[in-house]
């Protein structure tokens, strides 16, 4: 794969996931059509799923879409200093990481059915974290990635 050669192109694939992801956490955010869609916060006996129940009914969800704009432009920024192309190396192990990234995804739908169906009260507070949670690892560890290999 020669196109995975250039850093920019590593930056054009999170820019674009990125700017998918980020405009919908943040418009939904504090959306009255959202909030009336999610479960109230203290109506399920488990700490966690009424705290980001609470976080979400908050309209803090657009926090998590700044911070992958943050995140995104970091990327961005320092893929397009790098002046040189990618070896071999780094390409096989940016490809390690989409892969396991992709690997990742395809199992937390299995894992998402399961929270819908034990309760399904709380299936878009279940999505909504997964998605939030899934997209932060890639955007660190593609961040971690072009820290370290990005010194050119």
């Amino acid at each position: 794969m020669k196109i995975m050669r250039n850093p920019k192109v590593n930056a054009a694939i999170i820019l674009i996931i990125t700017a998918f992801y980020s405009p919908i956490f943040i418009s939904a955010s504090g959306h009255i059509e959202f909030e009336r869609m999610l479960s109230h916060a203290d109506t399920l006996n488990n700490a966690f799923w009424n705290a980001w129940s609470a976080f979400l009914i908050q309209g803090n969800l657009k926090h998590i879409g700044y911070a992958y704009i943050v995140l995104a432009a970091a990327i961005v920024i320092l893929s397009f200093i790098r002046k040189q192309n990618y070896d071999e190396y780094q390409i096989g192990i940016l490809k390690k990481g989409f892969i396991v990234s992709g690997i990742v995804m395809i199992c937390l739908f299995p894992a998402a059915l399961l929270l819908v169906l034990s309760d399904p009260n709380y299936a878009i507070e279940a999505l909504t974290f997964l998605v939030a949670v899934h997209w932060a690892a890639v955007l660190i560890a593609d961040l971690a990635y072009v820290i370290k290999w990005g010194k050119g």
